[in-house]
């Protein structure tokens, strides 16, 4: 090998590949040390040391001398030994600043990226793909109902689920694809270079389809479901906030859609979750700013057409958004949080007209109120129907709670402890909607039900169509042999009257005889007598 080689090399070694500072602390001393050498050398330091030491023996320079070896030689060795004190602390130190960095960067529970990598990760991505003029996607994925599985099986199984799922997750994604987890339960999935979204919806698929396999913990089947949010750029978003807030809406859409499924994100789903968000933020204001009203759609009694009770129904007519109807700002104040403090409003104001129009010397009527779901579950619930009636001294058996079908299936255990402590306190129970829901024979002999309400969507066709009178006969059938009373709504033709007076139907409600009206319209309707009930009005599509 030439000299031109060697030094090469040796060029290459000192100057370009990189040493640690011990290397160079040590090169530094050996290259004094060469100095200090051939100085001693070029001088003859040596022959003059010995001729110095002979001359002045007295001195005892060879003691001397041989001291400053030994000094020399410790001090070499105080100086490895410290650098390999500062290697080791060196080595300490980035093992900290890694951890640390992976606390900082990746989720303790999965080990999987966390909000701010992913933030970092997604940004990265877009643009990359922007330079590359290529779409990216991701996947914002959410596990359907899993506080529900912390509450029942622990907050230790619940993650235990949680590492199980990510892994799952990892197992159906691509090497440059990245899987994070930004919430407790809540996933988002990086894509880029996405061709079509053909292949976003194969992957949507997978990943719902390997949530189907039961997950195993302490020896029980535990079946989860996800709901998954889609967003692609450039289009629905042009930077990691943007993109992750579309994926986020589409992601509650695909929940509103019935769980267990994936929606993508269109222009459509965020203008109503602006509307929503909008309608949010002022029904949050609406009770203390007294936006509410109630309104009072009587119950007539089928055989002579006298009031034997009201339905009170909530009215919310807000100076921004004019007037919204329940269907839309109650499940709104479900998902808020606000249907417990609206529901007891609705109950004490009900409660509260009742008592005033029978201080004011009218016939006591029932009056029924509607219950939701949510409300069913607080665990306070009987408490507050309680404190109400004391509150307003109204008698318990002139109050109804009503509730759907699909509110007591969501927990029917629940809901028969709950429903047995209400009617415990004197109250009347109503199934409203019947025919639309899941109930069975077993659950309607449990739930200790006082009426059964009719849909309208039965009565709706009544005369017309024979499969609706069917339904009504065998839903009227089954109320009879129950021992429930029950009341017909929507009833809005004199056709539907007179079909309703020869079955055992006991009590009509419906556009036929009033729309909900304000509680003085009401009390007029009270006054008005028989003839007036039997008298059909002009009607209009109902908007309950």
């Amino acid at each position: 090998m030439s000299f031109s080689k060697y030094f090469k090399q040796f060029h290459h070694f000192i100057f370009v590949k990189k040493h640690s500072r011990f290397f160079w602390e040590a090169l530094s001393i050996t290259a004094l040390a060469l100095i200090v050498y051939l100085f001693a050398i070029e001088h003859d330091a040596f022959e003059y040391l010995v001729e110095l030491s002979e001359k002045h023996e007295d001195w005892e320079l060879d003691e001397l001398f041989a001291l400053a070896i030994i000094m020399s030689f410790a001090l070499t060795a105080m100086v490895v030994r410290n650098s390999k004190h500062l290697k080791i602390e060196f080595e300490k130190r980035s093992q900290a600043e890694s951890k640390i960095k992976k606390m900082a960067f990746f989720d303790s529970l999965t080990g999987l990226p966390n909000r701010d990598l992913c933030n970092d990760r997604l940004q990265h991505t877009l643009t990359h793909s922007k330079r590359l003029k290529k779409q990216s996607a991701i996947l914002f994925i959410d596990i359907d109902n899993f506080k529900e599985i912390n509450d029942t099986y622990g907050h230790h199984n619940g993650d235990e689920i949680l590492k199980q799922i990510a892994k799952r997750f990892s197992g159906e994604l691509r090497a440059d694809d990245t899987l994070a987890r930004i919430a407790g339960d809540e996933f988002v999935v990086i894509v880029e270079s996405v061709e079509t979204p053909t292949v976003i919806t194969v992957l949507a698929e997978k990943l719902l389809a390997i949530m189907q396999r039961a997950f195993v913990i302490d020896g029980d089947e535990i079946y989860v479901s996800n709901s998954i949010g889609i967003a692609i750029s450039p289009v629905d978003g042009d930077n990691a906030a943007d993109l992750l807030k579309s994926a986020d809406r589409a992601m509650y859409h695909a929940k509103d859609e019935g769980k267990s499924t994936f929606r993508f994100f269109s222009t459509e789903l965020d203008l109503q979750a602006k509307k929503k968000l909008k309608i949010s933020a002022q029904l949050r204001m609406a009770s203390d700013a007294n936006e509410f009203t109630l309104n009072y759609q009587p119950v007539v009694d089928v055989k002579n057409g006298e009031i034997t009770g009201a339905e009170a129904l909530i009215r919310w007519n807000n100076p921004v958004l004019g007037f919204v109807g329940p269907d839309i700002f109650i499940p709104i104040a479900e998902e808020i949080g606000l249907i417990g403090e609206i529901g007891d409003w609705v109950l004490r104001e009900a409660c509260k007209q009742t008592m005033q129009w029978q201080n004011k010397g009218h016939r006591p009527i029932k009056m029924s109120v509607n219950m939701s779901a949510r409300q069913l579950s607080l665990d306070n619930y009987v408490n507050s129907v309680k404190a109400v009636l004391q509150e307003t001294q109204l008698a318990p058996q002139y109050l109804e709670l009503e509730l759907t079908e699909t509110a007591i299936m969501k927990d029917i255990d629940s809901a028969i402890l709950k429903l047995d402590g209400l009617k415990q306190l004197g109250i009347s129970l109503a199934l409203d909607d019947f025919g639309t829901g899941y109930s069975s024979m077993s659950h309607l002999r449990k739930l200790r039900l006082s009426r059964l309400k009719v849909d309208r969507s039965f009565i709706m066709n009544i005369p017309k169509n024979i499969e609706d009178i069917a339904t009504a006969n065998a839903i009227i059938s089954l109320a009879e042999n129950l021992g429930l009373r029950i009341t017909a709504e929507g009833v809005e033709t004199k056709e539907q009257v007179a079909y309703l007076k020869s079955t055992a139907c006991d009590s009509i409600q419906g556009y036929f005889f009033s729309r909900p009206v304000p509680a003085d319209e009401f009390e007029k309707l009270l006054f008005s007598g028989i003839e007036t009930f039997f008298t059909p009005k002009k009607t209009t599509n109902p908007s309950d």
